[in-house]
């Protein structure tokens, strides 16, 4: 039997035969960096967690999902097919033009969407031949750039120029295809069972606890990693993909994760003192639906952190209260890795700098990332922390310093890992002074 997670590895002609033939407000009670356990009660009972004066209005109940059709697109008598059957992928539909022309639609999950046409699919030719393919968004922009692998590994940008229209609102393309199946996608591809893989590779380090945080909409976990060796008292919280196509931010994530758990003599020290809390993968539905930015619940998580109407941001909410609850613990930073089109640093404004666990920190932080990579100026934004989004969460509840830090869609690799290191050791050198 051939599992979802395990399909995209099969060459795509070997595929398609064998399918072929087979709350009241609980903010008038909260204080910065109380988490006691009446705090919890109410945090955790659905109500929100900040007054009325400062809520926001962000409706994230559940809606409904135009899910699209799984199936393969064949033409030229079998020699040519477009398939959307695997994790990740997106593909509405595929008309033909003429003999070499094809028209792809990229639909989103559903209306009122941030403007991200995400699009993932995978081609199989049985002849040599060049096709020229238009990617139309109906009425939204081109966002990201198609890039094609035949490994899933290894990436790289079309070789044809990418002739965009006036309105952005279609992409055209030519592919030279060989006999062999290649996937083109806005980014690299990344299921949650390639994240679960990684989660797995960490959980086994031994100073590392992997734990369940809750599940999805559909029933797929919400896994946590959590360091040892520290008394816990302290925590630092890393948070990633809520946003289906931002791989940029999880890429940023890993780096920034591989160097605090890294075997140096400043990670070592940190987590003597410091207890990382890791979620690396908030959205797997959407991940694996290919969303273009929402849950299976057909909302944006990232609009979800004062009603806590989702399973998924609820399990973030209900396992960081009670685990500083239970170990008498303070939430000293968090940071959510996501992307967009150019680096940027949203911060908490805060009319207190001195209400948080560790007043200054971030300042100081994006100061040190500055002087430590050459020519680099941090792009900040600061926002006021009423809001719905994790960091303002963090920062009112848990009192953390908390950011958002979105890695730009065309970062280069090597610049991504380089950033997400650097910001790593520049937080332990911080935190350990």
């Amino acid at each position: 039997m051939i599992i979802q997670s395990e399909y995209k590895r099969l060459p795509l002609r070997q595929s398609f035969h064998i399918l072929r033939f087979s709350i009241l407000f609980a903010g008038a009670f909260f204080v910065y960096g109380c988490h006691m356990v009446k705090q919890a009660q109410l945090s955790t009972s659905g109500k929100s967690d900040i007054p009325a004066s400062v809520a926001v209005s962000t409706d994230t109940a559940t809606k409904g999902i135009d899910w699209q059709q799984r199936k393969d697109y064949v033409f030229s008598k079998g020699t040519l097919v477009f398939t959307n059957r695997f994790a990740t992928a997106r593909l509405n539909d595929v008309t033909q033009q003429n003999d070499s022309t094809y028209t792809l639609e990229i639909l989103p999950e559903n209306a009122r969407i941030n403007p991200s046409p995400w699009y993932a699919f995978k081609v199989w030719s049985a002849v040599k031949r060049n096709i020229y393919l238009t990617l139309q968004y109906a009425g939204y922009k081109h966002r990201y750039d198609p890039k094609f692998s035949s490994d899933y590994k290894t990436w790289r940008p079309v070789v044809s120029p990418v002739t965009v229209s006036a309105d952005e609102h279609q992409a055209s393309f030519k592919l030279e295809l060989a006999t062999d199946t290649i996937a083109i996608a806005g980014q690299e591809l990344i299921s949650s069972a390639d994240t679960y893989k990684w989660v797995d590779t960490i959980g086994r380090l031994p100073f590392v606890k992997r734990e369940v945080a809750g599940k999805s909409l559909k029933g797929n976990i919400i896994p946590v990693l959590s360091t040892k060796g520290s008394n816990g008292k302290k925590i630092i919280a890393v948070l990633s993909r809520l946003h289906p196509p931002e791989v940029t931010g999880y890429m940023a994530m890993q780096e920034f994760i591989r160097t605090t758990l890294g075997s140096t003599a400043l990670a070592k020290q940190f987590r003597g003192k410091y207890e990382l809390i890791i979620f690396p993968m908030l959205n797997p539905d959407g991940v694996d639906e290919g969303n273009w930015r929402h849950s299976a619940g057909g909302v944006d998580l990232n609009r979800d952190w004062t009603g806590f109407k989702q399973p998924e941001t609820k399990a973030v909410r209900d396992f960081m209260l009670k685990t500083t609850e239970k170990q008498d613990a303070k939430v000293y930073f968090a940071i959510d890795f996501h992307s967009t089109f150019y680096d940027v640093f949203y911060i908490n404004e805060l009319k207190d700098p001195t209400g948080s666990n560790s007043p200054g920190f971030t300042v100081h932080w994006l100061d040190a990332i500055k002087l430590a990579i050459k020519d680099f100026k941090p792009n900040i934004k600061p926002s006021g922390n009423g809001g719905d989004v994790s960091k303002s969460w963090f920062s009112r509840v848990m009192g953390a310093e908390a950011i958002t830090y979105e890695v730009g869609d065309n970062t280069s690799r090597e610049q991504l890992k380089l950033k997400g290191r650097v910001a790593a050791e520049e937080m332990m050198k911080l935190l350990l002074k």
